[in-house]
């Protein structure tokens, strides 16, 4: 993380506040204006069509459900801003495997973080694999590493000529497709 520079409107998107993605755009802007979000009760102070970056931190990993990943990635797709980009850092474990470990993080000015990540759910994807699939319908991936049981995405929001009722179909568990949208990416 020591390399990467944001700048602008950022929505860190984190269950655990780690404060590196705060002293990281600290780093390399001026003026810092946090606002912090607790929960889905604060959810709609969350501006749409305004980020130009969101980070996730070992979050999503954090969502057990692969509906509830798709309908997280739609509402990040929603926050950004055109060409915006969404940054995730997370635990790279399929089904029937755990992950405990302790995350080395080096921040700007060589500090190194610490954080210890447990994730002993054998019945959970968080594959790279998957979050990439999932992403796939929303944004362009730019960039994937992965090394040591953690990946990184860098993904870039799409443009959508026309953005369709699927959206709000699949928030009431309709499966149905609107075939006169039209995705142009």
């Amino acid at each position: 993380m020591e390399k990467e520079i944001f700048r602008g409107n950022v929505l860190d998107i984190g269950l655990e506040n780690y404060g590196i993605v705060y002293n990281i755009y600290k780093e390399y802007n001026d003026k810092v204006n946090v606002e912090y979000i607790n929960g889905k009760e604060e959810q709609e102070k969350i501006k749409e069509n305004f980020y130009d970056s969101c980070i996730m931190l070992f979050s999503f990993s954090n969502l057990w459900f692969k509906k509830d990943k798709k309908k997280f990635i739609r509402d990040i797709y929603r926050y950004l801003a055109k060409d915006g980009l969404l940054y995730i850092w997370d635990i790279d474990k399929g089904y029937r495997k755990i992950f405990n470990s302790v995350i080395k993080i080096l921040a700007p000015g060589r500090k190194l973080k610490k954080i210890k990540i447990k994730d002993l759910n054998i019945f959970k994807d968080s594959s790279r694999e998957n979050s990439v699939k999932l992403l796939e319908e929303y944004f362009e991936i730019l960039d994937l590493k992965a090394s040591d049981g953690i990946y990184y995405i860098k993904a870039k929001k799409k443009s959508l000529v026309q953005q369709c009722t699927e959206d709000k179909r699949n928030e009431k568990g309709i499966e149905e497709k609107d075939e006169s949208c039209v995705n142009s990416a």
